[in-house]
């Protein structure tokens, strides 16, 4: 009898113990999320781990952290931008009784730019460190990036899976 009940509460101490662990994956925790995320730091962050492999100089180095740097500094300056059209856009909208709808389109009209602007400052960024790399180089970080495509992919068909994660991530926020 008694090994029954310490079989049975075993396979249900596994049961709620793979439920709770498939009820919050790792990756959408705030902590976690940089992990897959692509970006300029993330890139220079791999390029000095896998400098030997790469084959990279401290020249090459400099100049790549150089550039992330600037482009940083664009990105944080147009987020900026982005943030205070948005709340112009808000308090636009919010006003009922004397609403400017064409204050309003070139408002939606500017954050669509800015919005524009940035992917072109990560665009450009990409193409002047690949400019900056030597055909073998750029050869071998594809191959070091292929794995962090596919566990990206994975993650993303694991959204699909999940309940409603956009109401997850913006739901307590106003």
């Amino acid at each position: 009898m008694k090994k029954i009940t310490t079989v049975i509460t075993l396979t249900i101490g596994l049961f709620l113990f793979a439920a709770s662990v498939s009820a919050s994956p790792q990756m959408t925790r705030p902590g976690n999320r940089h992990i897959l995320r692509p970006g300029p730091e993330r890139l220079l962050d791999v390029l000095k781990t896998k400098q030997g492999e790469l084959k990279l100089t401290d020249k090459q180095l400099n100049k790549i952290e150089e550039l992330t740097f600037a482009m940083e500094d664009k990105a944080v300056k147009l987020r900026s931008d982005i943030a205070s059209t948005q709340l112009e856009l808000r308090r636009q909208m919010r006003d009922m009784e004397n609403r400017d709808y064409e204050k309003i389109k070139s408002l939606l009209m500017r954050s669509a730019e800015l919005r524009a602007d940035m992917v072109l400052n990560r665009m450009t960024l990409r193409e002047e460190i690949t400019n900056i790399l030597t055909p073998e180089q750029r050869t071998a970080l594809k191959e070091t990036a292929r794995p962090v495509m596919r566990t990206r992919r994975f993650m993303e068909r694991r959204k699909l899976f999940q309940r409603n994660p956009r109401m997850q991530k913006h739901f307590f926020r106003r």
